[in-house]
């Protein structure tokens, strides 16, 4: 509510003074012209001082008139058929402050349609432009009922793809650059579909059977009461606590220890099975040579939830049978792109991870950690 609050008066403060620099324009003309007027004689002085009064009443009449104008130009509602990506990543390009996108998965990172957008985006931040981005949570209960609602559409593959296609953008920018551009992931129903640039922004609802893309849009001010609801929610859904950034996304930080000592802490890629999750182990190949993975921690950074138990240590687990390795390396290559097995890249090493439960239900830990296979080796791929 404070952002919006904030938000509001920061666009009616700055036409405000708009309007007031206008004001004390006009008044300053008309004093110059007046004075000038009395230094003179004949018909120019008549002259002067007639245009120099009737500036005066210009001052006043814009002082009055024109904060009407503003209010019904923040009132017009434009409708569109559908979305025009063309004409969205032109306005993209051409923006000075401020572009905004609240989607599910957005179709402007599929297709062909995809360059010319980030092309857009790569000249709105080159331009010292703030861009934020919301998408939904790929993995939530938000995301699986829209799929029920728009099949064959899948949903979920097109937020991961919009991410792993973000995430490479940003990769591609300088750091000063990169701070600009904002990602974040929300796990919510969603409620509106928001594409922002500058001042004006255009909105839809998420119709039934049909992508939000392929329906009606309506173009708005953002100063206008739809824009302003818009804007509060799409605050309110950037700086919820269940709100993650997209770094969070792509990375978990984890410390490795052995026998309480940390081997190494680092970052690395991970993917959400319906049962789990597994790591790519791949940054920790030394210490699993070295010792196995059956004496091996993992402390998490952030608690994970596997049955019903959240907690952030974990012990380690390769993945067994050709089948779930082949269907976990998928979930990889869908969230992070295929991996390079010649050349530059390295290699994927998948491990489970197994929840370290505490005390007296640490033998259930010890019971999930041998059903999945606790030894040595791991799968790689």
């Amino acid at each position: 509510m404070g952002t919006r609050i904030t938000g509001v008066l920061r666009r009616r403060l700055r036409w405000r003074g708009r309007r007031a620099a206008g004001f004390l324009g006009l008044l300053a003309l008309s004093a110059a012209l007046l004075a000038w007027g009395r230094v003179v004689t004949g018909y120019n002085q008549e002259l002067l001082l007639n245009i120099g009064a009737s500036i005066v009443i210009v001052a006043f009449s814009y002082a009055i008139v024109d904060p009407l104008f503003e209010e019904l130009r923040r009132s017009r509602v434009e409708e569109h058929p559908h979305f025009d990506d063309e004409e969205f990543s032109a306005h993209v390009a051409a923006a000075s402050s401020t572009v905004s996108i609240m989607d599910i998965g957005s179709h402007l990172l599929e297709g062909p349609g995809r360059d010319r957008f980030l092309r857009a985006l790569r000249t709105a931040l080159g331009n010292g432009v703030l861009v934020r981005v919301l998408l939904l949570d790929p993995d939530s209960a938000a995301a699986s009922q829209r799929a029920e609602e728009i099949r064959p559409v899948n949903v979920r593959e097109v937020i991961v793809d919009n991410l792993r296609r973000l995430n490479e953008f940003a990769e591609s920018l300088d750091a000063e650059t990169r701070a600009r551009l904002q990602v974040r992931i929300y796990d919510a129903s969603p409620t509106v579909h928001l594409f922002r640039w500058d001042d004006k922004a255009l909105i839809s609802f998420f119709p039934v059977g049909v992508r939000a893309s392929a329906a009606p849009h309506l173009e708005v001010f953002m100063g206008s009461p739809l824009g302003e609801f818009v804007e509060s929610r799409f605050d309110e859904l950037w700086g919820h606590p269940s709100t993650r950034r997209l770094d969070e996304y792509i990375c978990l930080p984890m410390a490795l220890r052995y026998d309480g000592v940390v081997l190494r802490s680092c970052l690395v890629h991970f993917v959400v099975l319906p049962d789990g999750w597994c790591i790519d182990g791949s940054p920790i190949v030394d210490q699993l040579t070295d010792h196995g993975t059956g004496p091996l921690e993992v402390e998490l950074s952030r608690p994970l939830v596997v049955d019903g138990w959240s907690g952030t240590r974990f012990r380690l687990a390769r993945v067994d049978g050709d089948a779930q390795r082949a269907r976990v390396f998928a979930l990889f290559d869908v969230k992070y792109g295929p991996r390079r097995l010649a050349g530059p890249g390295r290699a994927r090493l998948a491990l489970r991870l197994i929840p370290r439960l505490e005390a007296a239900g640490d033998d259930v830990g010890s019971a999930l950690s041998a059903s999945d296979g606790a030894a040595p080796d791991a799968s790689v791929a």
